[in-house]
């Protein structure tokens, strides 16, 4: 009987959804007609985002045609069409054709909801919003196998206060907001699926938290230009209209890319149309949204607002004042006693639109504008109509708004109990800044204000342009593509020159750009010179925008959904009277393609190509995949042979995929290669071994006459093929190192052809199967390098050496371990010391204090650089380049020399060669080397260093203090760090000259802060201790101050010009740390155990490590497929504890940056356990 009941009173329900529905009226009722949904809904392109960060397209049938409950969630940027495609998804269920393995749907709109002041209860709320009975629907809830699908609608309006709650039966009364909360999290019923559409990506963690499973994210990009077209048809009906119209904006690029926009075609359509029969410009001179919106009202006010009882002026102020009283107060729906306030005649108002909103006992009239974005629009433009006091006051409390919700975002709601209601608010008045931006245009202002009488104040666009230049400097990292958008708007290309100029990176790679974002990225690209790095996500059909403008970084990271025509004009383009010279291309998900990422540099006019192939699922083949990368160097002439390369191993079914036709994939890899007339250096990671890759080898060592490298990784021992390959190699002059799974072979130089005839080929085995080689850009194993060469700095490999636990926790001292892969030059990045080697080896180093007595006897010499204590355990030295600070002249050159000092005796070592920037020495044994200067010679400049630290500050510290210090140049600022790593170190210029023992003066604006002492000398202090120079305390409001150095003693001379210096300061409330601060590898090792367990944004760090080539590309894939989150966490640590101190440090920056309050926690345990152990101790 129940069955029976339910099935009619459903049958019911879904006709009154069809006629709601199917005779809908589109908003282009302005035109006085009437459209239905169906007739013209036309689907907008939806994306999935891939495992690997890619994406691909898919209809929005696809996201529930499997029966299996989810919760999916729609992004969308305003207009995009999410409302649309949910009535839309309504109809066809009602209609019976599609979405039928749902018995129930409902339609929820947040707008609507807000609207219920009263607690009820689940099946209340659901019976409000459908109009079934409420116990017919409590009867459904608790009949587990009834299948639901909720639509929820415009979710940035939930409050988001409200994730503690639980209903524990769908009977509790409460809030909206919290059984929406518990629809969410399938706490009422488990079986129901749900699409949230939202403006704004819902992170997981937040309301999601205790959801059984994930969201699934998909996000609406809008129309495609096929897409366009459609809807035209279905708009206008008549082909020869049609026709005129979209040949009219397709002609117009501009135009057309914001057609894909679906709230900006129908607004186009509807301008069009009244316009197509005045033989009028259809599109005039439109270039910005907002000209659009601007051009959208000026043809509604002609054609539809004659009869209204107002005046144009007073009409737009009217709807202003309303729309922001909605901005402010979140507010989209409005009663008939708030309208009848501010509005005269509403229901003849062709902006905004009337409905009945359902209540308990009657039924009440409300009104919505057309669009939410008209309610923006008005708002911005009611800015720009008042006075110019309170236009510039309103503006100036919307850019702090929004900019204090950037800043929020940062901390946790824990931190800001309001803080998801401001974020929120934020987010909501970005687009009143777009079109703000839009308004100050001169155009603007001509086109419509002045033909109407409308006086409107244009002094607020020094305003935007002073907010969008500080939101550069600090919020560029997660908001560039709106700042971006900002610029775009106001279409001013001398002011985006000047605030692109000096960025060094912009990075647009979270998330895929839209049409309209790559318009709006190409147009600020052509205003500024160049970036010099770009990343990108974006897809083949949109990159087409965007190459004319790409070619003028000097390297590109793109994430595309293809290897299109257009990446293969971005890889010629490299090197070659272009500045682009590095491009990395992520592949998105697809299954005809061969590989996922390819690496391609222009260097020395070489050109360096990697292609990693796509893994291939084991699933569908019993074989492993034969070849994973493949990285070879040529010369950039034969760019056009790497693309055919290219190409081929696109066709190769075997490449990346199974492992089945290897003789196929081995022959065809090496006829490839062999195209390439100028091949050096190949590098292959074979994932399985076979005797045709011996064939590889001989072949292309025969046919390459410029190879001189050829690298192989695999997973299992090469050991047994020495046998088969040792002749061979050894009579066609080539060398062979391996490991258990690395094989390096090398051409041998002719002068040592001669004594390896009698040699047996190098072979080694490593203990430490961790251990690898650089890659193939190193420069020959085994290479001698003669003492008797004057070596040059420029040929220097820059390294970062690894820190070893420090030797004194008191001093700060540190030591070093640099462990060089081969013989060669190697300039230490941090001391600027480099070592000339003989053969491979390791080296610890570091810096020791001098004692005055090492000096007795030597005359009149005095320290020049600091003291370094340097051993090599594992190789040998053969020269050692010592860096000074001095000017040199030809006298002063003399000065300089090395003292040795060994087991209590001193030795002055002469000097092979002085050069601008180092002393270079011969040695033979280890132990103590420092520069030292005679004291016989003039006093004369130096190169020195300004070194800025902020103080953290206490809660009771009422005043900012910044250290400054004058140390010379030869110090390395690893030291001074390390003396004061409580402190926050303030990058700037630092460089100067100083002459030691004159006195100097620290000038600081604005001149209310205070500096001690007013003069000091400046001493060439090499350590142990670096103390402060000057101190300059500060008003704790202080963000920016300008410092500069003067000579007292010359007339007050500017030694160190004044700069702008910006404090970044710690947070505040932070007290600060007791004692000593631990290194990176005490934390990371003291709580291994715990961040492997609370680390969740493993795949963004991961992703950083990438980026910067601290992590392989094997074992970032590793960490990508690894599942559980704490696996994945657990093979960041052997990263971590194989990458040295280099990676550590960047990984402990990066988890401070992601996860601040759960290092600032660990940071308290351990700060307080080493207290107490001191406390035991005494």
């Amino acid at each position: 009987m129940f069955f029976l009941e339910w099935t009619k009173i459903v049958d019911e329900y879904k006709m009154s959804m069809k006629e709601k529905y199917i005779q809908h009226k589109h908003d282009h009722f302005l035109l006085g007609q009437e459209a239905s949904l169906a007739d013209l809904y036309t689907e907008p392109d939806i994306i999935q985002k891939s495992i690997n960060g890619g994406f691909r397209k898919i209809s929005v049938k696809e996201m529930f045609r499997l029966n299996n409950p989810k919760t999916v969630t729609l992004q969308g940027n305003p207009g995009s069409g999410k409302s649309f495609l949910a009535q839309k998804i309504m109809l066809d269920w009602a209609s019976g054709e599609h979405y039928l393995i749902f018995d129930l749907v409902f339609y929820l709109k947040y707008e609507e909801l807000m609207c219920i002041s009263e607690e009820i209860n689940v099946s209340e709320l659901l019976s409000w919003s459908s109009n079934l009975p409420s116990n017919l629907i409590s009867e459904m809830i608790f009949q587990s196998s009834c299948n639901m699908l909720f639509l929820i609608d415009g979710f940035d309006e939930h409050r988001l206060m409200c994730y503690d709650y639980c209903l524990l039966h769908y009977s509790m009364k409460a809030p909206p907001d919290v059984i929406v909360c518990a629809l969410l999290r399938k706490e009422i019923h488990c079986r129901s699926s749900l699409l949230v559409m939202t403006r704004t990506k819902v992170k997981q963690g937040t309301v999601f938290k205790r959801s059984l499973q994930s969201p699934y994210h998909i996000k609406i990009m809008g129309f495609s230009e096929k897409k366009i077209e459609e809807y035209f048809q279905k708009f206008f009906q008549d082909e020869e209209i049609f026709r005129k119209a979209y040949e009219s904006v397709k002609s117009n690029e501009t135009l057309l890319t914001a057609c894909s926009v679906p709230v900006i075609c129908w607004m186009i359509c509807t301008v069009i149309k009244e316009r197509v029969n005045d033989d009028a410009n259809l599109t005039r001179v439109l270039e910005t949204t907002t000209s659009i919106y601007v051009d959208f009202l000026s043809t509604v006010l002609e054609h539809h607002c004659q009869g209204l009882n107002e005046s144009v002026p007073n009409l737009l102020r009217s709807l202003g004042q309303l729309a922001e009283r909605g901005m402010l107060e979140q507010q989209v729906l409005f009663d008939e006693k708030t309208i009848n306030e501010t509005v005269q005649d509403p229901v003849n108002n062709p902006f905004l639109n009337k409905f009945l909103l359902e209540k308990r006992i009657q039924q009440e009239t409300m009104f919505r504008f057309i669009h939410l974005s008209f309610q923006e629009f008005f708002t911005a433009l009611y800015f720009v109509l008042l006075d110019e006091d309170e236009s510039q006051k309103k503006v100036r409390e919307l850019l702090h708004t929004v900019a204090r919700g950037w800043a929020l975002s940062c901390w946790s709601v824990a931190k800001f109990s309001n803080r998801d209601l401001e974020l929120r608010n934020s987010k909501q008045l970005q687009s009143v800044i777009l079109f703000l931006c839009g308004l100050c245009k001169n155009e603007m202002i001509d086109s419509i204000f002045k033909k109407h009488n409308v006086t409107v104040s244009i002094n607020i666009k020094t305003q935007l342009k002073e907010w969008i230049h500080q939101c550069l400097l600090r919020y560029q990292h997660k908001n560039m593509m709106f700042i971006l958008r900002c610029l775009y708007a106001l279409h001013e290309k001398s002011f985006i020159g000047k605030v692109l100029g000096d960025l060094v990176q912009i990075d647009l790679s979270k998330t895929p750009l839209n049409k309209t974002d790559c318009w709006v990225l190409w147009f600020c690209l052509q205003c500024c010179e160049g970036i010099r790095n770009l990343r990108l996500n974006v897809t083949s059909d949109h990159l087409k925008i965007l190459q004319p403008a790409l070619c003028s970084c000097e390297e590109l990271w793109l994430m595309v959904d293809d290897f299109s025509e257009d990446v293969e004009t971005f890889l010629l383009a490299l090197g070659e009277r272009n500045i682009l010279n590095q491009l990395i291309v992520k592949m998105g998900e697809k299954r005809s393609q061969s590989y996922s990422e390819i690496i391609a540099s222009v260097k020395d006019g070489d050109l360096t190509l990697s292609v990693s192939c796509c893994k291939r699922n084991p699933r569908l083949s019993e074989s492993p995949q034969v070849l994973s990368e493949l990285t070879f160097t040529c010369s950039r002439s034969e760019i056009s042979s790497c693309r055919n390369l290219l190409q081929t191993l696109q066709t190769l079914p075997s490449f990346g995929g199974s492992g089945e036709g290897v003789l196929v994939e081995t022959v065809t890899v090496t006829n490839a290669l062999q195209s390439l007339s100028g091949l050096k250096k190949v590098h292959l990671e074979v994932d399985k071994w076979t005797d045709e890759w011996i064939s590889v080898i001989c072949s292309l060592i025969q046919t390459c006459p410029s190879l001189n490298k050829l690298k192989i990784n695999t997973r299992l021992s090469f050991i047994p093929l020495l046998v088969t390959l040792k002749e061979s190699l050894r009579l066609k002059g080539w060398t062979m190192t391996v490991c258990r799974k690395s094989m390096l072979i090398e051409r041998v130089k002719k002068r040592d052809r001669k004594s390896l005839t009698d040699e047996e080929p190098k072979t080694k085995e490593r203990e430490n199967e961790d251990e690898s080689w650089d890659s193939v850009s190193c420069v020959s194993l085994g290479a001698k390098s003669s003492s008797t060469d004057q070596p040059c700095l420029e040929d220097a490999e820059v390294f970062t050496p690894e820190y070893i636990d420090r030797v004194d926790e008191s001093k700060g001292t540190n030591l070093y371990r640099f462990v060089s892969p081969h013989a060669g030059q190697f300039q230490c990045s941090l001391t600027n010391l480099v070592f000339v080697m003989e053969v491979k080896g390791e080296v610890l180093y570091k810096i020791v204090p001098w004692d005055p007595r090492l000096l007795d006897g030597l005359g009149q010499m005095q320290p020049a650089g600091p003291l370094y204590n340097i051993d090599c355990f594992k190789g040998s030295i053969s020269q050692l380049h010592l860096p000074h600070c001095e000017i040199l002249s030809e006298k002063s050159k003399d000065s300089l020399a090395v003292a040795h000092f060994s087991d209590g005796n001193v030795e002055i070592l002469q000097s092979i060669k002085v050069s601008s920037t180092h002393v270079i020495i011969n040695i033979t044994e280890f132990s103590l080397f420092g520069l030292i200067k005679k004291k016989i010679f003039p006093v004369s400049s130096v190169y020195a260093q300004v070194l800025l630290f902020l103080r953290p500050k206490s809660f009771a510290q009422k005043q900012k203090i910044l250290n400054v210090h004058l140390l010379p140049g030869n110090v390395p600022l690893s030291e001074v760090q390390s003396q004061h790593q409580e402190k926050t170190y303030i990058e700037t210029s630092s460089i100067c000259h100083l002459i030691p023992g004159k006195e100097y003066k620290l000038c600081c604006h604005p001149e209310e802060c205070e500096v001690q002492p007013p003069d000091e000398v400046f001493d060439c202090n090499f350590g142990p201790n670096f103390h402060t120079t000057f101190e300059v305390f500060l008003n704790v409001s202080i963000d920016e101050v300008r410092l500069g150095l003067l000579d007292s003693n010359n007339k007050g001379k500017e030694v160190w010009k004044q700069r702008r210096v910006l404090l970044s300061a710690p947070a505040q409330g932070v007290e600060p740390p007791v004692g000593r601060r631990f290194t990176e590898s005490e934390f990371l090792d003291k709580h291994r155990d715990q961040l492997i367990q609370r680390v969740t944004s493993v795949m963004e760090i991961a992703d950083c490590l990438m980026s910067k080539y601290m992590i392989t590309s094997e074992m970032y894939k590793k960490v990508h497929s690894a599942e559980p989150r704490q696996e994945k966490m657990r093979i960041v640590f052997d990263v971590l504890d194989s990458g040295g101190s280099a990676v550590k440090s960047e990984f402990w920056r990066l988890l401070k940056e992601k996860e601040p309050h759960l290092v600032d926690e660990l940071e308290s345990e351990l700060s307080n356990a080493k207290e107490n152990i001191k406390d035991e101790k005494r």
